[in-house]
């Protein structure tokens, strides 16, 4: 085998091998019900949000429709950024994690106050970012 092939089958491998795990830590959290908010099942397991609202959670379903994707198809996570201000139930900003389980793609979205990640989402399944 030359060199180039060599290094070509050895990158290949290192995708399939951190997209394994990446699939082994989705399926952990969700049989562990650490809070991946789209489960295996593509049920909402929790609706504690602190970020994401509930209308949000619809036009992201609504965009995976769109693009004929299922909310069982991607594992999604939320991350506090920021501290509740003390007179509001929600943290002005964060993070939303989104892992798409086949391609074992991840992409992190600002959330929160003013936050647009579902427009950003649409983006990016447009410009085919999850798949393989």
């Amino acid at each position: 085998m030359r060199s180039e092939e060599i290094l070509k089958k050895t990158e290949e491998g290192m995708k399939e091998g951190n997209k394994i795990l990446i699939q082994e830590l989705v399926r952990d959290l969700e049989e562990k019900g650490i809070s991946p908010v789209i489960a295996v099942d593509g049920e909402v397991k929790e609706l504690n949000l602190k970020l994401i609202h509930e209308t949000e959670l619809q036009d992201f379903e609504q965009v995976l429709e769109k693009f004929g994707f299922k909310k069982c198809d991607f594992c999604l996570l939320e991350e506090d950024a920021a501290q509740p201000l003390p007179d509001s139930l929600y943290p002005t900003s964060g993070n939303v994690i989104l892992i798409h389980k086949e391609s074992s793609k991840i992409k992190k979205y600002s959330a929160g106050n003013n936050s647009h990640w579902i427009v950003d989402f649409h983006q990016d399944l447009e410009n085919k970012f999850f798949t393989n």
